[in-house]
């Protein structure tokens, strides 16, 4: 499994090298979006896991959950989804690519990551 802080540098670089958000035609963030762009989640997810059933739902609606299909899919890429940091963390990761510029990002991730002790 992925320890927090391999979750927080895998992000920061997705994020920081794409530097553009995940969306579809219609501005709403996705896990996979056009001209093959990932959210913060979605960089998380091995290619042969994705599937588009796992959109339409962030991460923030399975904090108390166990089960459902983004879940396992996390879960199966290496993401321990039952670990309550890592589970706060991708929530604050999701929250800042879905709500914040991508000019804030540089700024944002690392005190992010301060806030998180993973940096």
């Amino acid at each position: 499994m992925l320890s927090a802080r391999e979750v927080y540098e895998h992000v920061r670089g997705h994020l920081l090298t794409q530097r553009a958000v995940s969306e579809d035609e219609n501005g709403s963030c996705r896990l996979r979006g056009d001209d093959g762009r990932k959210c913060a989640i979605g960089s998380l997810i091995r290619d042969d896991l994705y599937c588009s059933d796992i959109e339409g739902v962030g991460i923030a609606y399975y904090q108390n959950s166990r089960d459902g299909a983004l879940l396992r899919a996390l879960l199966a890429s290496g993401v321990d989804i039952y670990n309550e940091h890592i589970v706060k963390l991708l929530m604050e990761l999701e929250e800042l690519h879905d709500n914040t510029h991508v000019d804030e990002w540089p700024q944002l991730l690392a005190a992010l990551g301060r806030r998180h002790a993973v940096i």
